[in-house]
């Protein structure tokens, strides 16, 4: 009993049996995942020649992004009801700003602009709320360092992102979905863990869950082929532009 999923929940090696059932239950949805994750990995492995910055900086978003569509299938195979969410908001962020920089290489600046913005704001918002006697002396005056940089706006974003690589529909009905079903702490997110009777009182809900695994791999598979299709288009730019462009 001590090892049951009633007492350690995830952490339980229950959860390792329920993976396997559910890997069972949805074999055809996670055989489309697993082979456009080895379409997506064996492309970039065959990538050869050099390649402009901008390209570079796409593949290692692109990366980025498949790591993230493989973590969500860890979870969601698991039974995990929400935390895959977060993790597949990752995947579409990264493939918005792989995208947008393959189409676009002018914006790569504008991303590397908006960390320093970012890095900024964040050393000067913690001086606000009290670092003093929180950090270590050395790390107050690294965040006050960090302040006094000047970051000009960059004025970009994960919107801007999904616009520069003409993938609104995308953040609109994929990435913005996700963020109220359970990548924040909406009210939505919060029904598969309770149900309320009909005298008023509620029980908590502590278990593995696979109400929406297949519409999680099926928007795992849909941002795998959607990456997969547009770095080909980016390889088949570059190769045309000139000989030392990268092959794939």
């Amino acid at each position: 009993m001590s090892n049951s999923f009633e007492v350690l929940g995830f952490l339980s090696p229950e959860s390792e049996e329920f993976r396997a059932t559910v890997r069972s239950q949805f074999s055809a949805q996670f055989g489309e995942v697993e082979s456009a994750s080895e379409v997506a990995i064996a492309e970039l492995r065959a990538i050869s020649g050099n390649a402009p910055p901008s390209y570079i900086v796409g593949i290692l978003f692109w990366l980025r992004s498949i790591e993230s569509c493989q973590g969500t299938v860890l979870l969601a195979e698991r039974g995990m009801g929400t935390s895959p969410f977060s993790v597949l908001r990752t995947a579409l962020e990264c493939l918005f700003a792989a995208c947008a920089v393959w189409r676009k290489p002018e914006v790569a600046d504008k991303i590397e602009a908006w960390h320093h913005e970012e890095r900024v704001k964040q050393a000067k918002q913690v001086l606000s709320v009290g670092a003093e006697g929180r950090v270590t002396p050395e790390g107050l005056a690294a965040l006050k360092a960090i302040a006094a940089e000047t970051a000009p706006s960059s004025g970009w974003s994960h919107w801007e992102a999904a616009s520069a690589a003409d993938l609104k529909f995308e953040y609109a009905m994929m990435y913005r979905g996700l963020g109220i079903g359970g990548a924040h702490a909406t009210a939505r997110s919060l029904d598969d863990f309770h149900a309320v009777q009909a005298d008023g009182s509620f029980d908590l809900h502590v278990r593995p869950t696979t109400d929406r695994t297949a519409w999680l791999l099926g928007l795992v598979t849909s941002c795998l082929k959607l990456g997969i299709g547009r770095h080909r288009e980016a390889a088949s730019v570059l190769k045309s532009e000139g000989p030392e462009g990268p092959e794939a």
